[in-house]
């Protein structure tokens, strides 16, 4: 399968671990940031209104 391409920064960037307030899964919702992480099959999806500290 092959990864759609999104300009915006942050976007599949590898984490350790997806945040509390993100969620594990095979497809992110439009408006989720998407990410990788070793505690995740897939993808770590996290709202757009969080922001990384």
């Amino acid at each position: 399968t092959t990864l759609p391409c999104l300009p915006l920064a942050g976007y599949g960037q590898i984490r350790k671990h997806c945040p509390k307030v993100g969620y594990c899964s095979s497809k992110c919702s439009k408006a989720d940031v998407w990410s990788f992480s070793s505690d995740c099959k897939y993808y770590c999806c996290i709202p757009p209104g969080w922001k990384a500290k």
